[in-house]
């Protein structure tokens, strides 16, 4: 959940990394990098990113534009 309580994050087995609108549950954007499951995903303290880890060992920051 961001810290502004406007969207959230998941992740998962297929190593995708997905955003949604929080108080209509609207998809806003997919983004992919890892190869595999997606262990850990969180916003930044300013919501500016998002850092997902995943199985493959990689850690990605993911700038957000929304």
């Amino acid at each position: 959940m961001s810290h502004n309580n406007k969207f959230f994050v998941t992740g998962g087995s297929l190593g995708i990394v997905r955003v949604w609108e929080f108080s209509s549950g609207k998809f806003v954007s997919e983004n992919r990098a890892h190869s595999n499951a997606i262990t850990s995903v969180k916003f930044s303290p300013d919501d500016k990113q998002i850092v997902s880890a995943g199985r493959d060992g990689m850690v990605v920051v993911w700038n957000c534009f929304f």
